[in-house]
């Protein structure tokens, strides 16, 4: 069993409750509960954190986030299941589209985009868990009043799942709209980037928390950092 990429993957209820019935008809070793399946919101988004290959079984096992409090469960589920659930996309108003490569896994044969106002499920626990790291403190400036700062992700969570502290940067309100729009970026090393005379940082390079392992990922930051640059060639 390996780990395996699940950037953005999710499931509807719908589909939810679709490929559990087909676990436990299957046999599977990983099933969920059915009664709390139906209690699930009906337009929930339920996002993977965490995908494995089970090359001896030929089926992938996921995790599931069922809720903001952090509610995880497992489900196994075939390959080509799993290949055609589709990829949350959040739009800047807010919206979810829910984005199929192939046909939909149950039971449409046509590749199409879902579009729903619908709110994806992530660990209500980020955000705190970041600005304790840092301090309260923004890592580009000196502001610390915590009603003006914000635990953001530095490469976007429904892009790779991750809600780890190493995938957060504690900014202020201000530095997070600009970080958010490419105005200002972070080079893996740390170095800030301004692209706006309108910006200002108090350091040449972010802030970092005390403790190591709290330390951001440079892999994430270089990751947004493309993300960042294609958009603003876009």
């Amino acid at each position: 069993m390996h780990r395996i990429k699940s950037a953005g993957k999710c499931f509807t209820k719908k589909e939810l409750i679709y490929a559990n019935n087909a676990a436990i008809s299957e046999d599977r070793n990983r099933q969920l509960n059915e009664d709390y399946l139906d209690s699930l919101p009906d337009d929930g988004v339920f996002p993977i954190c965490l995908a494995f290959d089970e090359h001896n079984r030929g089926e992938i096992r996921v995790q599931i986030i069922f809720d903001e409090a952090g509610t995880t469960g497992f489900l196994d589920l075939t390959k080509n299941r799993y290949n055609l659930l589709p990829t949350a996309i959040v739009n800047k108003d807010g919206r979810v589209e829910l984005k199929y490569t192939g046909k939909k896994p149950y039971p449409d044969d046509r590749p199409y985009v879902e579009k729903v106002s619908r709110k994806l499920v992530r660990d209500s626990s980020f955000s705190k868990r970041v600005l304790t790291a840092y301090g309260n403190q923004c890592a580009m400036c000196e502001i610390t009043d915590t009603s003006l700062l914000v635990g953001a992700h530095i490469y976007p969570a429904h892009l790779c799942g991750d809600d780890t502290v190493n995938n957060g940067i504690c900014l202020c309100s201000n530095h997070d709209k600009a970080y958010e729009r490419g105005l200002i970026c972070v080079n893996p090393d740390g170095e800030i980037i301004i692209y706006s005379k309108s910006i200002e940082s108090s350091f040449l390079r972010i802030r970092l928390p005390r403790d190591k392992k709290d330390h951001p990922s440079p892999e994430r930051l270089r990751q947004r950092l493309e993300l960042s640059i294609s958009k603003r060639r876009s």
